[in-house]
């Protein structure tokens, strides 16, 4: 009597264990307690006991049975986006669905997804503005400003980015003009994104600098481009741009426009939970009324996110010239500290 007794509190200790766990049951054989976690990507996505995580392909699932019933999103379509609610349980080794129209028996393969990591398909929003300061001592004895502001909006298949910018650099060492370069600038761009990350682009930039001989200086361009990488993290682009540049010269001078080309290469990525902000851009241009003008910019920001919403961090930036105006150098270095403000996020 007390063995019976002994082996009944056993088996009901055992069940009790098990009570409200979920029982997945392989085509191989294997039975597995835990949780049915979710059905994504033609996976069931189960939580065993003493194993841990595990993701079985649906074609190898031979039974499901649920502790409990349980609340779920799902589809039976090939949309994502479309989620129904309802109701999921099991009975006698059958799973049904209860929703809007009553209960069902459905077979697990019908279902696309149960509790699926669904992609926000929201436009994301990139909004940051910065002032950057910094100064030379030695040989060379100058000082540099730099503010700008860029809105970026990215969709499915859009990208489009506005900007506005200023920069001053000034020598401190030339007794007579000693202010190199005082500009203004805005500039928007967008790119139409195919399924294969090729993308056809469209950039208007419209500089202000009297310094360099002109009112203003518009710069359109036009062509096609590829993303290497495009991920939600890091993007790598390479394009190249038919341009077509228009001066509007001073002191009476006529104004000038040609046509020219543009390669260009962006990096841009960010890391440590958005935290970490690198982005690099390298462009080549020249026009083709004067073949032998070459100009390069680079430039380089990393930045740290700090208290959510501010940034700090190093620009650095070289443009080479192999015709400068006269009085101008090759070479432009450039190397200042940032501060500014940063967000990033979802905006219907």
């Amino acid at each position: 009597m007390r063995s019976a007794m002994r082996v009944l509190c056993i088996v009901m200790l055992f069940c009790s264990a098990l009570f409200g766990q979920d029982r997945l049951t392989t085509t191989g054989g294997d039975v597995l307690n835990g949780k049915f976690v979710k059905l994504e990507a033609g996976k069931v996505f189960f939580e065993a006991e003493k194993v841990g995580k595990l993701e079985i392909a649906l074609a190898n699932v031979k039974d499901l049975s649920l502790g409990a019933a349980r609340d779920v999103r799902w589809r039976v379509g090939d949309d994502a986006q479309k989620q129904e609610k309802g109701t999921i349980s099991t009975r006698e080794g059958k799973v049904y669905l209860k929703d809007s129209t009553g209960e069902r028996e459905i077979d697990l393969g019908k279902f696309k997804g149960i509790d699926e990591t669904v992609p926000d398909l929201r436009p994301f929003w990139d909004i940051s503005a910065r002032f950057a300061f910094g100064w030379t001592e030695g040989n060379t004895q100058t000082y540099s400003m730099n503010f700008r502001f860029d809105i970026k909006r990215t969709s499915q298949v859009n990208v489009m980015s506005l900007f506005g910018e200023g920069n001053y650099f000034q020598d401190r060492l030339l007794d007579e003009d000693p202010v190199r370069r005082r500009d203004y600038a805005l500039g928007y761009a967008y790119s139409y994104v195919f399924k294969f990350n090729l993308t056809i682009d469209l950039t208007e930039d419209l500089t202000m600098n009297e310094l360099a001989g002109y009112h203003w200086r518009s710069v359109t361009g036009l062509g096609v481009g590829y993303y290497i990488i495009k991920n939600d993290t890091t993007q790598l682009h390479v394009a190249g741009h038919g341009t077509y540049t228009h001066e509007d010269l001073m002191f009476g001078a006529e104004d000038q426009h040609y046509f020219g080309a543009r390669l260009r290469a962006m990096f841009e990525t960010f890391q440590l939970d958005r935290s970490l902000h690198i982005k690099a851009r390298s462009e080549l241009l020249f026009d083709f009324s004067e073949i032998k003008n070459l100009v390069v910019n680079n430039e380089l920001l990393v930045e740290y996110k700090f208290m959510s919403y501010f940034t700090a961090g190093m620009l650095m930036r070289h443009t080479w010239d192999n015709i400068p105006p006269q009085g101008f150098f090759h070479h432009d270095f450039s190397f200042l500290f940032t501060i500014g403000f940063s967000w990033g996020g979802h905006w219907s």
